[in-house]
Order: structure tokens, then sequence, then C-alpha cells
């Protein structure tokens, strides 16, 4: 069985001896044991955090590299006009609801309770079976050893979100010294 404790380093050249398919729910887990889709046995033991996308090269202990590809499950397709697609989004960021988002729809894994909530706001929906693979997001999707986490700098979405608060807190009035004597 091939152990994987981190994932391949993106500067060094690399060519995937095995594929590994996996669903959304298995990508995020941290330690798993799966079976390569040509029958080699992987123990993953992944850093807190880690999220393996669609195109992750692990790197097992050996050194063999281990391609992991997104695989099909069921999902919900949320078509709708521009601005329902938006009210959408807005309602599933709001609920941190994992999401794909493509040029004219988002897919979601099914939830009956969302589900009734966007087509009470007039979306369309598809229940399908194909690869999911959902953004990100800015705080910590991409907690892959990344340089400048190890530096301890924060990461963009946190960069950002700080100059927010700065901004806000330079734009509130300021108490006279004297105030509260």
């Amino acid at each position: 069985m091939l152990q994987c404790s981190r994932l391949h380093d993106p500067s060094a050249p690399a060519r995937a001896a095995h594929d590994l398919s996996l669903d959304y729910d298995q990508r995020v887990k941290r330690r798993l044991a799966a079976v390569c889709t040509d029958g080699t046995a992987v123990a993953i033991l992944l850093p807190r955090g880690t999220v393996m996308r669609d195109g992750t090269l692990l790197a097992a202990d050996d050194g063999t590299v281990i391609r992991v590809v997104a695989a099909a499950q069921p999902v919900v397709r949320i078509a709708a006009t521009p601005l329902t697609l938006i009210r959408a989004v807005y309602h599933l960021a709001n609920r941190h609801v994992a999401a794909h988002l493509g040029a004219d729809h988002v897919l979601i894994e099914p939830d009956p309770v969302l589900e009734r909530l966007l087509q009470s706001i007039g979306a369309r929906l598809e229940h399908l079976v194909m690869p999911f693979d959902p953004e990100p997001g800015a705080y910590g999707g991409h907690s892959h050893g990344d340089a400048h986490e190890a530096d301890g700098a924060a990461t963009i979405g946190e960069q950002l979100s700080i100059e927010a608060h700065r901004d806000r807190l330079a734009r509130l009035p300021r108490a006279p010294k004297d105030a509260g004597r």
C-alpha cells in the first residue's frame, strides 16, 4: 500500500503513475484509505486543512506520484436569470455551502431544504451525476503548504478582510480626547 503524507511539490516535474478518483467528501478528508483506478491501494495522511482538488498531485513516501481526479457524484445544477442566479449564490454563500461555479450555472451537492429555497426564488434545478470541484474560498481553500503560509503571511482573503476592517475603522468618528471626564 502506498502512503501519501504530502502533496507533490508543484515546482518539481511530475508524471502521475496512478489516478485516484475521489468524490468531494473524500477529497476534504485528511485521512483516507482508497484504491486507485488501476487497483493500487493508497493510504492518505495529509496535514489538517488540506483539500485535494481535481488534478492535485500526491507524493507517496516512496516517490510515486498520484493524480487526484474529481469523481462523478450526485449534484444539483442551478440555472436562472442573471439576477436570480446572483440571489441564489448569495443564499448559498450565506450558508457557507460549497459551490462549483460555472458561467451560467452553479453546482451544489443535493440538499432538499436548499433546493426548496432555490426554487422559491425562481431558480431551475436539475439533478445530475458529474464531477464536483467547488470554489476553494478566499480564506483557506489552498492549504497545500504554499510558501506564503509557511512564513505566517495572511491569505489573500484574510488580507482583504484586514484592509476592509482598517478602512472602516478609519472612517469612524473619533471621540474628543477629553470626552468622558
